[in-house]
């Protein structure tokens, strides 16, 4: 990178140059031009005092390792990959110049973690509803079960609601949890407004899960939010050959104390999986814009589909409706993600599922390949039916993740499989 720092990049720069240099300097490698894996469990150290060092950074008894002089001891604590993922990852995160990256092997993990890191037993956290069936599960049953964490799910999209209990805890509120668009109802949630409540009526922080539009299309940060976390599996990754996931936080200091819970409670990432995801980083604008001009052209094709009741997808939000204006204000575009309600209930929505060739029966999100499935019996199973309800999805939706394959192929997959119901 010839004059610049390779960790740093000039300010200047583009995201989009930054995701193509920042984080591997070559003449580290043997001037290799693309980065190889660090498969090792433990690092030598030059001389003993240096190891000492290192070691009250990373107890904590110094202050933390500056960027220019961090060096690994040992996988679980952090690896060469793992720096360069998450310098790479930092960067392109818009609204702190300061945000941290911590790599885990999930992204349910990071959210534990992340909640272990700024929740303590009688602490309040509140939750948007709808969201992910993982997180749900893990903010209704795991953390208030085993953590003693006060857990409050709300109507995220009602700012009224969402202020008015935002008061009633705010003595005990540590965090505030959102994810916008949601999955799967693609409900859009006011990142600024809900960061404004929660910071000026309680000392709690925000974060939001920015998985569906990857950092791409949303900038959470830039929005007020504290931290923002990823399902590095979906669109970071992109290929569907990996489990990962990352907290951002633009405060330092408590990203620092995030990355230590990691490394105390054990998740450790795999140094292969950080090389693919860096890999990935390379071409994540291009795979999600691709991505979001099909899901464009397929929503549209459904829009028109008279066996098709209703489509969500961004694009279709009432111009004059509060859904719409917050879109146009905090995302850079409708992203790749489509629910539609066929004519009929489950048996259709089953029948159409069934019958796609183009499309695999499959969760998940973000990779080449289009994926579909019914919210209401596969990634929500364990949501209530009445919390089902609320978040304006049914038995009947069908949700579809879609991929980099030819448009037009398919809408004509879906075309002949509505055609069967």
């Amino acid at each position: 990178m010839g004059k610049h720092d390779w960790r740093t990049p000039p300010k200047k720069w583009n995201y989009k140059t930054r995701m193509a240099h920042v984080g591997y300097d070559p003449f580290l490698s043997m001037g290799a031009a693309r980065p190889p894996i660090f498969s090792c469990s433990t690092f030598v150290t030059e001389n003993a005092e240096k190891l000492e060092n290192m070691f009250r950074r990373a107890c904590g008894l110094d202050a933390p390792l500056a960027p220019d002089d961090e060096w690994p001891i040992y996988t679980r604590l952090s690896n060469p990959n793992f720096i360069m993922l998450c310098d790479r990852l930092q960067c392109l995160e818009q609204g702190a110049d300061d945000a941290r990256a911590v790599y885990f092997p999930s992204g349910l993990s990071a959210i534990f973690t992340t909640v272990l890191a700024v929740c303590n037993p009688g602490d309040t956290l509140i939750f948007g509803y709808p969201i992910y069936g993982g997180t749900d599960h893990q903010f209704r049953h795991l953390i208030p079960e085993k953590l003693g964490v006060n857990v409050v799910p709300v109507n995220a999209t009602d700012l009224n609601e969402v202020e008015e209990t935002i008061k009633k805890h705010a003595d005990t509120l540590k965090m505030f949890f959102i994810e916008t668009p949601a999955n799967p109802s693609l409900a859009m949630v006011d990142i600024q407004a809900v960061a404004d409540l929660t910071h000026s009526h309680s000392n709690g922080i925000l974060a939001v899960d920015n998985t569906f539009m990857s950092p791409i299309l949303q900038h959470p940060l830039k929005h007020g939010a504290d931290i923002v976390i990823y399902s590095g599996t979906k669109s970071i990754g992109g290929h569907s050959d990996l489990i990962a996931g990352f907290a951002v936080d633009k405060d330092p200091q408590r990203a620092a104390k995030i990355n230590s819970i990691r490394v105390s409670s054990g998740p450790t990432p795999s140094a292969y999986d950080a090389w693919l995801l860096f890999r990935s980083l390379d071409t994540l604008e291009v795979r999600v814009l691709r991505a979001q001009e099909n899901a464009q052209k397929v929503a549209n094709f459904l829009l028109k589909h008279p066996k098709v009741e209703k489509v969500v997808y961004p694009d279709f939000y009432d111009k004059n409706s509060a859904e719409w204006k917050i879109f146009q204000k905090q995302c850079e575009g409708p992203g790749a993600m489509i629910t539609f309600d066929p004519i009929g209930g489950k048996k259709e929505s089953y029948t159409i599922l069934d019958n796609l060739n183009i499309f695999g029966l499959a969760v998940s999100l973000g990779g080449v390949e289009s994926l579909a499935e019914n919210p209401w019996f596969h990634t929500h199973l364990d949501v209530s039916d009445e919390d089902k309800e609320k978040s304006n999805f049914g038995p009947q939706t069908v949700r579809l993740a879609i991929g980099l394959e030819d448009a037009d192929d398919m809408c004509d997959d879906l075309d002949q499989a509505l055609a069967k119901i």
